[in-house]
């Protein structure tokens, strides 16, 4: 007696200690889970930050040409949306895809260790996964709302001569055309997602009716294997998890699509060589410039127009220490000349030269450090007067800054303003007159003492007064230095050393003033015409708009509450018919796996059956319905989400452009941080309806009818699990109000990076002097915003893996947004997971061992799957 009281004892403590070591396992198994996402998303989050770090920097490194044929608008949509959808694959999609991989592969390990004939059977009908058509199609997808980013960009950025001709209605269906393209093209991305994704399933349950039918063959006719020795030895069940593991890793494949059609841009971009790259350190720099600059048979072409021939055999020479005007009518390649001289370009023909030098050897941010440039429409940074005039050059002291104000003219105006010099000037300048902006532009350049002085225009915004006297100062300007002038007002190069008349593309005269008369040419006939022309033209000033308030005011930011769900779907009301039908389909999908219990045994009773042909319609049937519900889920709400995300891009961009003047003129409201919001905040709201409501759907039912069957079966284990449910319910609402904050923050973060790539839309769009005189000045403004433009951060990312693994057997599908939540939501949600499994086996480990629930029944599974709801 004693010794069978001991071995009992002996027993239990086994037992017991076995069932603590379980314990200990799973919650090791919980902490990886929580690393692994945690870790995943960590790395997305800095790789998305160096990504779009490297694909900024190539941007600042491309040559003009590049932007001729790209549109500038497109970069700030490449920039925010492209790349947050590369984030959305690389991060925790990837642990989620490798976790459910994995079981795949060691189920179908597990199955050829325990049998290898079945399992070889099985594997040769695997679903064969191919994305290239996803990713292809999402690629088109996000090319059509980059051109219609483009679209909205330039819009925004010429707002006040689109409101003076009352354009607006015309641009909003401009815009809407290319959102049309877009749609198209994500519809159809839904529609061969949800084919796929039934594709698959389709294949899985095929794979099970052919494990059932070979698998009976190999027990009743060749006797190799047992009934038992199939299901219980791991063979058929290791083989059923790895097939529904890669069944379930659909949704991770969609993401890597998309990704991977986003990057393809991004990274053509990023790998693609500039012909002239203005951050190489390559080239010589000479010892001593004289200034002497020779074009020999330059022919030209723009790389937007290669049959235009802009200018045809250019030869000639621009002497060291004299001011040469270029004259000429529009279209002569007189402002290409200047721009093969900053080398913005290179001669398609014959080359340019420097002191004897060809310019394409010599270092080319030393050769644009030599210059100083005053455009013919100047542009400025959204930022201080000083800090403009500083960007000529890098190091200059308050001491230059006030000197050069002071020599373009600039000083008194400055002074008059209410912050002087830390005046802001708005973005492009819009807070100055024509004639202020360029008398800042006109000091930007005289502030680093240039060797050479190139002029186009840049007294053509002038009043008459002002124009007198920066004439002036231009003139004591270009003294000892090498100083080229373009100039519509004849009046203002009759001092210049040389004037060299410009037709078709070839300087066809040179001489002064007086000797051009005389011969009665190109520059003879300018100066009739103008001097016969509106004279009243030539003597009316610019109008000045007053350019600053006398007093600032700081506006107020306001509180903008969160736009509830109810609000959105509103929006999305004209879909409704596609949203049922999706929902449809979305909830036979939620209620397969709870069902999967009859669908198993289903499955051999189907081959029992001994009619062929009734057999085989069963089996048809199965497949075919598993076929066809996926698709028509992926269709319904693809349409209805690119309907919703065109109908909010246009209702959008229509609001921006019946916003009054001044509401552009807010820096929060600049051209690049509008097409940001117009790029990014559509694409989330449409995550808030379309697929995320079939998400919806599917759990609701997946819960609905687990625990309806669950209460067919067992009443009190169920009412038991089902306590947790309000709770887990509102660690959920308390995670929802904390993700509120986090979107906020990256839509800030988001929209400060949209209006750097807006400084890049003015910088290149316009082919300002800023290329060569502010490159460094720029670059150091841009580089925190860059920094900050990283929207998922460290802390947030330590949060996300335990929230994504909160007990699931392969972790929840939840997007990078969702990743984010607040160390009290984070702490509820694991806790009330991990005491409701405690509480469930230890309550069903009651309820079987008093006999209330036979263990016979194979019905018994579902308990546990209940539990994990």
């Amino acid at each position: 007696m004693q010794e069978g009281t001991g071995k009992e004892k002996g027993k239990e403590e086994s037992q017991r200690k076995r069932k603590g070591d379980g314990k200990k396992e799973e919650r090791r198994m919980k902490r990886e889970g929580g690393l692994q996402i945690c870790l995943w998303v960590t790395s997305a989050a800095r790789q998305t930050q160096q990504i779009r770090k490297a694909y900024f920097r190539k941007i600042m490194r491309m040559d003009i040409g590049w932007f001729d044929c790209t549109s500038v608008g497109e970069l700030n949509t490449r920039i925010s949306d492209d790349i947050n959808k590369i984030n959305d694959a690389i991060a925790d999609q990837v642990a989620i895809f490798i976790q459910r991989f994995t079981t795949f592969v060691c189920g179908f390990l597990l199955g050829f260790v325990r049998g290898w004939k079945l399992t070889l059977v099985i594997i040769a009908v695997s679903p064969l996964i191919g994305i290239g058509s996803v990713a292809k199609l999402t690629g088109l997808e996000l090319k059509a709302y980059a051109k219609a980013g483009a679209i909205a960009d330039e819009v925004l950025s010429s707002i006040r001569t689109v409101a003076a001709f009352g354009g607006e209605k015309k641009e909003v269906e401009r815009y809407d055309k290319n959102l049309v393209f877009a749609q198209n093209w994500g519809i159809r991305k839904g529609i061969i997602m949800g084919l796929f994704t039934g594709y698959i399933w389709c294949i899985i349950f095929l794979c099970y009716a052919l494990a059932f039918w070979y698998g009976s063959k190999l027990v009743l006719e060749e006797e190799e294997y047992s009934a038992g020795t199939l299901l219980q030895a791991s063979v058929f069940l290791g083989v059923l998890v790895g097939a529904l593991n890669l069944g379930q890793a659909a949704p991770c494949l969609e993401a890597f699509a998309t990704g991977r059609g986003a990057a393809t841009n991004i990274f053509e971009t990023i790998d693609e060589k500039p012909r002239i790259d203005c951050m190489s350190e390559d080239g010589y720099k000479l010892d001593k410039v004289r200034g002497e600059i020779e074009f020999h048979n330059v022919t030209f072409h723009y790389p937007s127009r290669p049959d235009v021939k802009i200018l045809d055999e250019l030869s000639m020479v621009i002497k060291p220490g004299e001011t040469t005007a270029f004259v000429g009518p529009s279209g002569t390649g007189k402002s290409t000349t200047i721009q093969l001289i900053q080398r913005f370009y290179d001669p398609t023909k014959g080359m340019v030269t420097l002191d004897g030098h060809d310019i394409r050897s010599l270092n080319i941010q030393w050769l644009r450090s030599l210059m100083g440039v005053v455009e013919q429409e100047p542009v400025l940074f959204a930022t201080t007067i000083a800090e403009n005039i500083c960007y000529g050059q890098e190091d200059a002291t308050m001491e230059d800054i006030i000197r050069a104000a002071k020599e373009a003219n600039a000083y008194n105006f400055i002074m008059d303003l209410p912050l002087k010099f830390d005046t802001l000037v708005g973005e492009g300048g819009g807070q100055m007159s024509g004639g202020q902006k360029q008398r800042i532009a006109i000091a930007r350049a005289l502030v680093r003492n240039p060797k050479i002085l190139l002029l186009d225009m840049a007294t053509s915004a002038l009043d008459n007064e002002s124009e007198a006297t920066v004439q002036k100062t231009l003139s004591k300007a270009r003294f000892g230095r090498t100083a080229i002038s373009i100039a519509h007002r004849l009046s203002t190069v009759k001092s210049a050393d040389i004037i060299i008349g410009f037709e078709h593309g070839r300087a066809v005269e040179r001489g002064k003033h007086e000797e051009l008369i005389e011969r009665k040419g190109v520059y003879f006939t300018l100066v009739t015409l103008q001097s016969q022309g509106d004279k009243a033209l030539m003597e009316t000033s610019m109008q000045s708009n007053p350019s600053i308030p006398q007093h600032v005011v700081k506006a107020e930011e306001e509180e903008v509450a969160p736009a509830n769900v109810t609000r959105i779907l509103k929006y999305n009301a004209p879909e409704w018919s596609y949203m049922v039908l999706g929902s449809l389909g979305a909830g036979v999908n939620g209620a397969v796996n709870p069902l999967y219990a009859f669908t198993s045994i289903s499955f051999p009773k189907t081959f029992s059956v001994t009619d062929e042909e009734e057999q085989r319609a069963q089996i048809n049937g199965v497949c075919l319905f598993t076929l066809v519900k996926n698709p028509l889920q992926g269709y319904t709400f693809a349409k209805a989400g690119e309907l919703l995300t065109r109908r909010l891009r246009k209702i959008g961009f229509q609001a921006m452009l019946g916003q009054d003047i001044g509401w552009f003129d807010d820096h929060r409201n600049s051209p690049g941080a509008l097409t940001t919001r117009l790029a990014t905040d559509a694409s989330q709201v449409q995550g808030a309806t379309g697929t995320q409501i079939g998400m919806i759907v599917n759990s609701l039912t997946n819960i609905g009818v687990s625990i309806i069957i669950a209460f067919y079966f067992s009443w009190k284990l169920s009412l038991v699990i089902t306590c947790f449910l309000p709770f887990l319910a509102l660690s959920g609402m308390v995670q929802s109000r904390m993700l509120i904050g986090f979107a906020s923050q990256d839509k800030k973060a988001m929209e400060a990076t949209g209006r750097v790539m807006g400084f890049i839309s003015v910088l290149f769009l316009k082919l300002t002097e800023t290329m060569n005189n502010c490159s460094k000045g720029y670059r150091r403004l841009s580089q925190p915003k860059t920094e900050i433009g990283s929207p998922f951060s460290l802390a947030e990312a330590l949060w996300a893996g335990p929230l994504l693994f909160q007990g699931w057997p392969h972790g929840p599908d939840l997007s990078i947004p969702q990743a984010r939540s607040s160390p009290l939501a984070l702490s509820l949600t694991p806790l009330l997971y991990t005491h409701k499994e405690s509480l469930l086996r230890t309550q069903a480990s009651q309820v079987i061992c008093d006999f209330k629930v036979s263990t016979s029944k194979p019905e018994k599974h579902l308990y546990y799957d209940v539990g994990k709801l």
